[in-house]
């Protein structure tokens, strides 16, 4: 085998080993997220089917608040990341909405990120470096919005 095809071999094998590296990397790092999101994800599990309050329905959806459904789980906007395993989740809130997810650093480590947007405003965004913190702010935003 000459010397040329013998390069673009190497280079074929290097390329797949370094795309097979990072899959892994990102797989390992979506899983990661995803297990340090946990506590908010049982936590909402828990009161997914609380009911919601009356004038928080009317304030999120003033026009249609009747046909909407009156439980917790209504309020979810989407869970963010990957589908099979999600690391936060973003929620409607009177006068905007509410997300809570986990970051990785540069460095690799883990940050509990919770941010609220009201109509118009910039959002406020709060990092945190463990959960406890990060889900006071989930139950404080949940508790008066629902009928517990």
């Amino acid at each position: 085998m000459n010397d040329t095809i013998s390069k673009i071999k190497q280079l074929a094998e290097n390329s797949q080993i370094a795309a097979a590296r990072s899959k892994a990397t990102a797989l390992e790092k979506t899983q990661r997220r995803h297990d340090a999101a946990q506590p908010l994800l049982k936590a909402f599990a828990d009161v997914q089917n609380a009911p919601v309050r009356i004038e928080v329905l009317k304030r999120i959806w003033p026009y249609d608040f009747q046909h909407r459904p009156d439980r917790a789980s209504a309020l979810v906007i989407g869970y963010l990341g990957d589908p099979r395993r999600p690391h936060g989740m973003s929620f409607h809130t009177p006068g905007g909405q509410a997300s809570y997810e986990v970051e990785l650093t540069w460095d690799d480590r883990i940050v509990y990120v919770s941010s609220r947007e009201t109509g118009g405003s910039q959002p406020l965004s709060k990092k945190f470096s463990e959960p406890d913190s990060w889900l006071a702010g989930f139950y404080q935003i949940m508790a008066p919005m629902l009928e517990i």
